[in-house]
């Protein structure tokens, strides 16, 4: 059976569980999430307009909009086995007394603040996307806080044990009822990731090659 997970910039397919950031240094973009959270909250929903006549038993009901989707999880992030699970995938670059979930976070922090390109005078939106398994893909924005809880036990290195980290993702791409029967919370992957334009704009989606 074909891999269908989608490739990295040197080809090889990416872990099953990741979050990819646009708008960070090229050799940071890719993080591999070697965990799997343990409730996935996937909602959508459709705004209508109610008008009520009178003398009418039930209101006219006018469809206004849909969307957007939003993908809720939270992560258990267990330094004892996170250190190696980077080696091949990411340049995760561990500064002194750091590990995997400390690099971690801090890309996830990274996630809701822009990127100012000092050459072009322009500012590159935070966008990710996040995929878990075959069962979610999302491409879009951070809605809402990116959550930090910090569990025991303590350490040798004075570290809590467990980090638990909650984020929201909102979807930007827009998308029509065909095409969600089709594909499902699978929507939008893509086989490969592109960064910024030459012109210095970032592209709003991922393209796909």
């Amino acid at each position: 059976m074909a891999d269908s997970r989608p490739l990295g910039t040197d080809g090889e397919p990416l872990g099953a569980n990741y979050l990819y950031i646009s708008h960070l240094d090229e050799d940071l973009r890719y993080w591999q999430l070697p965990c799997w959270p343990d409730v996935i909250t996937d909602s959508m929903q459709s705004t209508f307009t109610e008008t009520n006549p009178l003398g009418r038993t039930a209101p006219v009901v006018t469809y206004s909009n849909s969307g957007p989707r939003t993908v809720n999880i939270e992560l258990a992030l267990h330094r004892d086995i996170m250190d190696e699970v980077n080696i091949g995938y990411s340049n995760s670059k561990q500064g002194e007394g750091e590990d995997y979930v400390d690099n971690l976070i801090k890309a996830l922090q990274a996630c809701v603040l822009p990127k100012y390109n000092v050459n072009n005078k322009s500012i590159e939106p935070p966008l990710v996307a996040l995929r878990l398994g075959n069962e979610v893909f999302i491409k879009g924005v951070l809605s809402q806080a990116i959550g930090l809880g910090y569990e025991k036990p303590i350490l040798s290195n004075d570290k809590y044990a467990c980090v638990h980290c909650s984020l929201t993702i909102t979807e930007i791409d827009p998308y029509d009822s065909t095409t969600v029967y089709t594909n499902g919370g699978f929507r939008g992957v893509v086989q490969t990731f592109k960064g910024n334009r030459a012109d210095g704009h970032t592209k709003m989606g991922f393209d796909a090659d």
